[in-house]
């Protein structure tokens, strides 16, 4: 259901934390498919370009570090790896939560300038 009354800035950015709600916020404000390119494609695609990138990579980087059964090295390459697609998500969420704040405040306008209302009140 789009809204077609204001929304609320704060609770947007709390649906926008949390992946599956988020789509609704976007759909509320009608920005969804903007979302989708900005955000959701890029992150799949910077995932899928990381994952492959960093599964060869990452033991090079370690292979100096005693045999391939050793926990310690094994360890620190999952580690490295999950460090870094946290930053990449991390990185995602917070452009989402950019977007979505500018864009409710820009629906919010436009609903006010539709309702013939001034802005603020």
């Amino acid at each position: 259901m789009r809204a077609n009354e204001k929304v609320s800035v704060a609770w947007q950015i709390v649906f926008t934390i949390f992946p599956v709600v988020s789509f609704w916020a976007f759909y509320r404000i009608r920005r969804l498919r903007k979302y989708l390119l900005y955000v959701i494609i890029p992150s799949i695609v910077f995932s899928t370009i990381f994952s492959i990138y960093n599964s060869s990579s990452l033991e090079t980087s370690f292979s100096y570090w005693g045999s391939p059964d050793d926990p310690v090295r094994n360890f620190i390459t999952v580690s490295g790896a999950i460090i870094y697609a946290n930053a990449v998500g991390l990185a995602f969420t917070a452009f989402a939560i950019y977007l979505v704040i500018i864009w409710s405040r820009l629906h919010n306008r436009r609903v006010d300038a539709s309702t013939g209302q001034a802005p603020g009140y």
